[in-house]
């Protein structure tokens, strides 16, 4: 077969199948939707369903009532199934079959749960039988009116009697079960049995013919009630519940009941503590004491909780007082110490330099207790706070809560000026502008004026005053003679000290070897400006930088720094040595001694006795005697006595001190002396850095 024209019978094959499909999916889907079934898959069996042609078919099935592929559709009248249309049934709910128009209207009969027909039950209801080979299910088991007990009528329901005929006797209306149509059991609500109001003279009857009275529900007799109407209670109903019950009713004999919320008491008559009104629903004022007030008016029982309250419900403040609770001052602004209860605001006015509604507010420029002191005046025209004076804002360049401080990045007396910036963080003193924070790295001084670490004061933004010790130059970039002790002179770099043994205005100088040491001084053995010895010679040198030789006919080597005299005296009388003293000094020394000891003997002899006197005197009598026997003897003596004595100059070698025991000399020993050192002892002076010339 030609290909062309199998390719066109599969295309019409095509058609017809997709025009079947279309015409069933119409077909299917005719009748009314449920909209419930399309949530959930609420209308499949089990709600299950799963993919299909139209997307989510019921996989079991549809439930009772409904069809097509996703059971969205209903069945028409009492149809549990009608899986190909909604007017054909295949199954009815129970008391209906199909009929003949197959749509579930047909009714089953009264006995039948499910039917074939409405001639034949295939199920009966409950209390209904087949017997004999009937299949109708017209027998009962048990008449409605009866209690049965294995199908036997043993007790009539209530409203009927006379079981000997299954109780299809009514009793009276009232009645809620009888005995006869004349004697009742029990009456329905608002009737009973009895006298007519309970008065004896009257017939009696016992078919529940009297009614209760009008606020009576249930009653045995006219004047005793059983159940009260809603929101009543007593024998005869003749009292209301009280307000506050819950749900209106209380116990019949006491009133008692279950409360509303802002209700207290057995009754609930009263209110709960802190409440009153018709219905509890208002606050007591908050000034009674203890929150407690009368439940109508809402006066305060017990009266109020503090002094500054008053009234009848304390809801008055007492003059200069306000607020909820009347604990508030008025402002001491209020003209009288008059201001409202609710918001403080003064009721006359303000006093003087006070302003606003609550008069708690200074006029411009003034704060205190009396709004009469000035205002900081670096505050903004706004002013300032009226109980601590500070700022609410500040003038330009301002800080601090009273503007007492300039801000970060200034300072001077208006903070007009600004600090330095190489300041850390901007912060300066206000007063001197110095740095108070430190410099940012790498620069130092107060002003933090020079990028590097050798500055301490500022001269200004940009020169230093003062440099660390080792440095100067307004820079601070050069540094000191290296024998500067400490530091040098900003400008010239001149030496302020020296370092140990140096002088000069650099320090460039060696203090003399020959200068005395003092051990625990310290520091130069010179004078900076001229290398004089500070603390003089070594034995056997004078001089300014003793660079002399003391003579050598000084006792011990020793002589004045100054003058070169011996301060020890001669080791021999030499008339030609200015630098020893003559004999008549010794002499005269000498009597200066003897006199002085012979006027303190005179005082020890006043203070004592005649003839300790007398003693003492003879004593010195015997000294003296012997010593003036041993200068005949020996010749004249030369002590040590400290005056310094005229010697020429000494020899270039150094003189070794002499000993204690050498303190006197005698004449001859100094000449021989003096004889062994020959004119080859010439004077001269020594180098004070570097020694001999």
């Amino acid at each position: 077969m030609n290909e062309k024209i199998i390719k066109e019978i599969m295309r019409n094959l095509n058609l017809m199948l997709c025009t079947i499909c279309m015409f069933q999916l119409v077909y299917n889907w005719t009748g009314e939707v449920d909209e419930t079934c399309k949530v959930d898959c609420a209308c499949c069996k089990d709600r299950i369903c799963g993919p299909g042609i139209t997307a989510t078919d019921c996989t079991h099935g549809c439930i009772d009532g409904h069809r097509g592929a996703r059971c969205y559709l209903r069945c028409t009248h009492n149809c549990t199934k009608c899986p190909d249309h909604e007017d054909t049934c295949t199954e009815c709910y129970d008391g209906y079959y199909p009929g003949p128009a197959r749509d579930c209207t047909s009714k089953c009969l009264p006995g039948c749960k499910t039917c074939t027909s409405g001639t034949t039950c295939t199920s009966c209801k409950e209390g209904y039988y087949n017997a004999a080979g009937q299949n109708d299910c017209r027998n009962r088991s048990c008449p409605e009116s009866c209690n049965c007990d294995n199908g036997q009528c043993t007790s009539c329901k209530d409203g009927y009697y006379d079981t000997s005929k299954l109780c299809n006797i009514l009793c009276p209306g009232n009645c809620v079960t009888c005995s006869s149509n004349t004697d009742c059991g029990s009456c329905k609500d608002g009737y009973y049995k009895g006298y007519p109001n309970d008065n004896i003279n009257l017939p009696l009857l016992h078919d529940c013919t009297y009614t209760c009275r009008d606020n009576c529900v249930r009653c045995p007799s006219y004047d005793s009630c059983l159940v009260c109407k809603t929101g009543l209670y007593g024998q005869t109903c003749e009292k209301n519940c009280s307000t506050g019950c819950m749900s209106k009713n209380c116990d019949i004999l006491t009133g008692n009941c279950d409360c509303l919320p802002n209700f207290s008491g057995k009754r609930c008559d009263k209110c709960k503590t802190g409440k009153y009104g018709h219905m509890c629903e208002q606050q007591c004022p908050a000034g009674c004491k203890g929150n407690v007030c009368e439940r109508d008016s809402g006066e305060c029982t017990d009266g109020c909780t503090i002094v500054t309250i008053i009234g009848d419900k304390c809801d008055v403040c007492l003059t200069g007082w306000y607020g909820q609770y009347c604990n508030m001052s008025c402002s001491v602004g209020c003209k009288n110490q008059q201001c409202e209860k609710s918001n403080g605001e003064c009721s006359n006015g303000c006093l003087d330099n006070f302003l606003g509604g609550r008069c708690n507010r200074c006029i411009p420029g003034k704060y205190g207790d009396s709004c009469n002191s000035q205002c900081p005046v670096n505050c903004d025209k706004i002013g300032c706070v009226i109980d601590s004076g500070n700022c609410f804002n500040c003038n330009e360049n301002f800080d601090g809560e009273k503007c007492e401080k300039c801000t970060v990045g200034f300072y001077g007396s208006l903070c007009s000026e600004r600090c330095p910036s190489n300041c850390l963080k901007s912060v300066c003193d206000r007063d001197t502008g110095t740095c108070s924070d430190g410099c940012v790295v790498n620069y130092s001084g107060d002003r933090c004026c020079i990028n590097n670490n050798n500055c301490i004061t500022c001269l200004s933004n940009t020169r230093c005053k003062q440099c660390k010790p080792g440095y100067f130059n307004d820079q601070c970039d050069k540094q000191c003679p290296q024998n500067c002790l400490k530091s040098c002179h900003v400008e010239t770099g001149l030496c302020n000290s020296c370092k140990g043994n140096f002088y000069g205005d650099s320090c460039n100088f060696s203090c003399a070897y020959t200068c005395n040491v003092q051990t625990t001084a310290g520091g130069s053995l010179c004078q900076q400006t001229d290398g004089k010895c500070l603390y003089g010679c070594v034995d056997g040198f004078h001089g300014l930088q003793c660079s002399k030789i003391c003579s050598v006919y000084c006792s011990d080597t020793v002589c004045n720094q100054t003058t070169g005299k011996c301060t020890k005296g001669c080791k021999t009388k030499v008339k030609d040595d200015h630098f020893c003293p003559l004999v008549s000094d010794l002499s005269s020394s000498e009597e200066s001694v003897n006199t002085a000891a012979i006027l303190l003997g005179t005082i020890l002899a006043v203070s004592v006795v005649v003839n300790i006197i007398l003693v003492v005197t003879l004593i010195l009598w015997k000294y003296r005697k012997r010593v003036n026997a041993s200068s005949k003897t020996n010749g004249p003596l030369y002590e040590n006595s400290g005056i310094e004595m005229e010697c020429e100059n000494s020899t270039n070698h150094r003189i070794v001190p002499a000993s204690n025991n050498d303190t006197m000399f005698k004449l001859h020993d100094y000449e021989a002396i003096g004889r062994a050192q020959v004119s080859e002892h010439e004077y001269g002076q020594i180098c004070p850095a570097t020694g001999f010339h």
